[in-house]
């Protein structure tokens, strides 16, 4: 009889697991047809399944970064957690967690809709061939070359300044989390996604 209970998680982990890798592979076709129906890239087939899979490739990598993956499991975790007194239970930490993830999806939405309503028409002339592509590729480029030599110490610049405009939003963020913790679980959601798009 205890075999019958301990495998019943296993087989619903791994049913889980399989809808997952499901979901994925579903829609990481939407995309592939979103790209074959819209070609915008001026691409042969071979170089653009090539970039495709190196897209596909660095957004899954993203999430297992050091500083976004561990960051975001772990705050989670202590969140959806027991605290003063709170029972700890799963349906807490998915109440966090549905927080987070309309709060990312309210991000996403809105971005679509912006790009959809003017993007079009502002980046018409805009293709990944083209002289204001290469251009804005290569200034992105060279400033996250210089944003990593910063981070190695061999460009001394100090950001103490900007400690005047984070420290009122932090104890804002701090008393937020007090007082509505879902509410700003949402509001985290959102801003991580805005941060991983700068």
């Amino acid at each position: 009889m205890p075999t019958q209970s301990s495998a019943s998680p296993q087989n619903n982990r791994t049913l889980g697991y399989g809808l997952f890798v499901l979901a994925v592979v579903m829609i990481a076709t939407a995309g592939y047809a979103g790209y074959a129906l819209y070609p915008r890239f001026d691409l042969p087939a071979a170089s653009g399944i090539g970039l495709l899979v190196l897209a596909a490739a660095a957004g899954i990598a993203s999430f297992f970064s050091p500083c976004s993956f561990s960051l975001l499991a772990t705050l989670l975790a202590r969140e959806s957690g027991a605290r003063s007194g709170q029972h700890a239970s799963p349906q807490r930490a998915l109440r966090y967690a549905s927080a987070l993830a309309l709060g990312a999806a309210l991000f996403m939405l809105l971005a679509g809709i912006v790009i959809a309503v003017g993007g079009s028409a502002l980046f018409a002339g805009i293709t990944f061939t083209s002289t204001a592509g290469i251009t804005i590729r290569t200034v992105i480029g060279l400033l996250l070359i210089v944003l990593g030599v910063i981070q190695l110490g061999l460009i001394p610049v100090s950001f103490h300044g900007a400690e005047g405009i984070t420290t009122p939003l932090l104890r804002r963020q701090a008393r937020l989390r007090k007082e509505h913790p879902l509410l700003a679980f949402g509001l985290f959601g959102f801003t991580y996604v805005l941060a991983g798009f700068g």
